[in-house]
Formats: C-alpha cells, sequence, structure tokens
C-alpha cells in the first residue's frame, strides 16, 4: 500500500532504513533456536536490550557510559559490557568512534560489580577463563618500523604521521598488566599489506579477540583481511587465513567442532566486481570453506564494516547485518527463519569520524542469542 501525503508538511520518514521498516518482520517458529537476542545499538547513550523472538524487549540496561562497540551475556548472567571514554582528543578522526576504554560487570538489576579501564582499548575485549581481561589495544610505531608499512592510502597516517599499531594485552580487573603481544613484533609488514581504500592511521587495525578452547587467541584484522591464532605458550603464529577467503572480515572466532565461524564482510573481495557479505565456516586443518551464506543474488545481503556470525544450538547461524541494524536467523541450507532490524536510532555527533558515521543510525556491532537456560534471572 502507498501511502500519500498532501499539502507542504510531510511525515514520510527520511532515514531509509526506518522507512523500510523496523522490529520483527519474519519469523518461522517451527524453524528457529529459541532464546533471547542481545542488542547494543552503537550510536545510542549506553542502552543494552535483550529481546524474545517475537521482537518484545524483555530485559535493558542502562549504562553511564556510551557503548565501546558491544556488550554479551556471562555465564552467571551477568553483562559484560565495553563502554567508552569521552573528552579526550582522539588519537585520529575515526577513533573517536571505535575506541572503548571502559570494562563493565553488571548485575540484570543493573548493579555495576566490576569496573576496569584502559585509555586506549578498541573494538573488542574479552574475559578469559581466569578471569582476566584480554583487549585490543594500539600503541604508536617508532618511525623506522612506521616506514616499514605496506599498503593503504598515501598520505593518511595520524597527526605527526604517526601509524598506531594493534597490541594484545591481558590486564587484570584491578589495570595490571601480565602479558602483551604487539602485531609489530610478531607479523612482517609485508605479510599484513592495508588494503589500499583504507588509511595508514592504524596498522594492521584488528577488530576481534576471543580464546579458543585449548587457551590460544584468536585475532581478526580488518585492514589486512588477515585471522591469526597465537600460542600463548610461545606467542608465536600457529595459524593464519587471509585474502583471498576473508575480506575485512569480522568476528572470527572457533566453534565447538573446532572449526572458526567468521562474518567475511567482502567490501574488496579479490576479483569481484561489487560488494556482498557472507557468513563462513573455515576447517582450520585446511583453510577450505565447509559452509557458507550469502544471499541470492550475493548484493541482497551486505555490511561493509562491524557485523557477527554465531552457531545456535539447533545448528542454526545467527548473523547481525550491523552497518544496517538487521539480524536474521538462517538454517543449514541458507533457508532464513528469522528476521529482525534494529528500530533504536542514534548519531555519534555531526563531524564526529567519517562520512559514514554521520546521521541517525542503527548499527550494531554484534548481536548474540541466548537459550532459556542462560538467562535463568529472566521472569
Amino acid at each position: 500500500m502507498t501511502t500519500v501525503i498532501s499539502g507542504t508538511s510531510t511525515h514520510v520518514s527520511q532515514n531509509t532504513i526506518s522507512r523500510r521498516g523496523t522490529g520483527l518482520l519474519a519469523i518461522d517458529r517451527a524453524a528457529i533456536s529459541e532464546g533471547y537476542t542481545l542488542i547494543t545499538p552503537i550510536a545510542e547513550r549506553g542502552d543494552v536490550y535483550l529481546i524474545d523472538t517475537d521482537g518484545n524487549v524483555v530485559h535493558e540496561w542502562h549504562l553511564p557510559y556510551p557503548p565501546g562497540r558491544h556488550a554479551r551475556l556471562l555465564p552467571n548472567g551477568n553483562l559484560f559490557y565495553q563502554g567508552k571514554l569521552t573528552g579526550d582528543e582522539p588519537l585520529f578522526p575515526i577513533w573517536e568512534v571505535y575506541h572503548g576504554g571502559v570494562f563493565l560487570e553488571v548485575t540484570p538489576s543493573g548493579q555495576i560489580v566490576r569496573e576496569a579501564h584502559h585509555p586506549r582499548h578498541h573494538h573488542d575485549a574479552t574475559i578469559l577463563d581466569n578471569g582476566n581481561l584480554i583487549l585490543l589495544t594500539v600503541e604508536p610505531l617508532p618511525s623506522d618500523q612506521a616506514n616499514l608499512v605496506v599498503g593503504g592510502t598515501p598520505g593518511t597516517e595520524a597527526p605527526g604521521g604517526t601509524i598506531w599499531a594493534d597490541v594484545i594485552v591481558e590486564m587484570t580487573w584491578e589495570g595490571e598488566i601480565l602479558w602483551k603481544w604487539a602485531a609489530a613484533d610478531h607479523l612482517a609488514f609485508a605479510d599484513a599489506p592495508l588494503d589500499p581504500h583504507y588509511a595508514r592511521e592504524h596498522w594492521p587495525m584488528a577488530n576481534t579477540v576471543n580464546q579458543t578452547r585449548d587457551g590460544d587467541i584468536i585475532v581478526g584484522f580488518r585492514s589486512a583481511s588477515l585471522v591469526i591464532r597465537i600460542d600463548r605458550h610461545t606467542n608465536n603464529i600457529n595459524w593464519t587465513l587471509n585474502a583471498p577467503v576473508v575480506s575485512q572480515q569480522h568476528y572470527p572466532h572457533e566453534l565447538d567442532n573446532g572449526n572458526i565461524l567468521v562474518f567475511d564482510n567482502g567490501s574488496f573481495r579479490e576479483g569481484v566486481s561489487f560488494p556482498y557479505s557472507r557468513a563462513i565456516e573455515v576447517d582450520p586443518a585446511t583453510n577450505q570453506v565447509v559452509w557458507e551464506y550469502k544471499d541470492n543474488p550475493p548484493q541482497n545481503f551486505y555490511s561493509p564494516y562491524m557485523s557477527s556470525a554465531s552457531r545456535l544450538p539447533n545448528g542454526n547461524t545467527l548473523i547481525a547485518e550491523g552497518t544496517f541494524g538487521r539480524i536474521f536467523e538462517v538454517n543449514r541450507e541458507g533457508t532464513l527463519a528469522w528476521e529482525y532490524v534494529v528500530p533504536w536510532f542514534g548519531s555519534f555527533g555531526e563531524g564526529v569520524g567519517h562520512d559514514s558515521s554521520q546521521g541517525p543510525n542503527n548499527s550494531v556491532f554484534r548481536a548474540y542469542r541466548y537459550s532459556p537456560d542462560q538467562v535463568p534471572w529472566l521472569s
């Protein structure tokens, strides 16, 4: 049905995403994996929502820091929230959008039981099995190493010609640094070239850090289309995945079967003339893709940045097309079982970050689904 509005005023939404429809768009009750989906709109003030499969908000948190990217539930039922420190001069323009700096453990009632800070944290952090935090941070490269960084758009270093490089840190909740792994010490610059479309201000631009079952650390570097696994006993890289299998990927993580699930953004996919995204499961023994979801036609599903894919208990996969706030569930055959578009729109502020950060948006960095037995406190 078409709505026609006459006169000089208009009530037509001028935001493309909201105009197309938000909230629950599709559900196949016989095919979904029952549970609750956790959503952290990244342009909101610090609000986190838990929704049921009908799209109803069943619980929410309102936190004192804007989101530094996302939140997830812990096994004890508390919320692990990554917030953003504000007020400092950004290291470079987009740093103001994707940096974090605050880590909170919050009860379902909203009580903060633990809090830690790291001023140079960005994108992602995980609580390790030992209870400590592992997080992505940056440190400036000395000039002799900065000159070795390959690729990127010429002349796009941070102020002063600085290139900030990723450093993975294990930290206690009290702020003590127990372990550091610097990309510049373990990655050959020639093996991690920046895509020519990206600025040289941040190398190789990590967006994911998490732990495998045997204690190794998986890290994903978006601007270099590179995923690595770090042996915690030796600090050596014992596995890599790169282009053309992945392209500006997000959220690589280990599944129960030992394979790696990845959201493959595909902004600048090698040998392809148009961008499209997909979710892939990779066998790390061979680096072969053993499962893939993409739309038909492929360009109907695309997120240039952020986003996630996670495996659900019934074998389905929950996918967050993060740029556009679209969250959906598909089965092994790629059939859609559930679809929801985030209805909360916020703004980073005029002039913050790049053009992609302007205007009202409903973006999410990731989305997570929790089965009812994982949230027993929910009445």
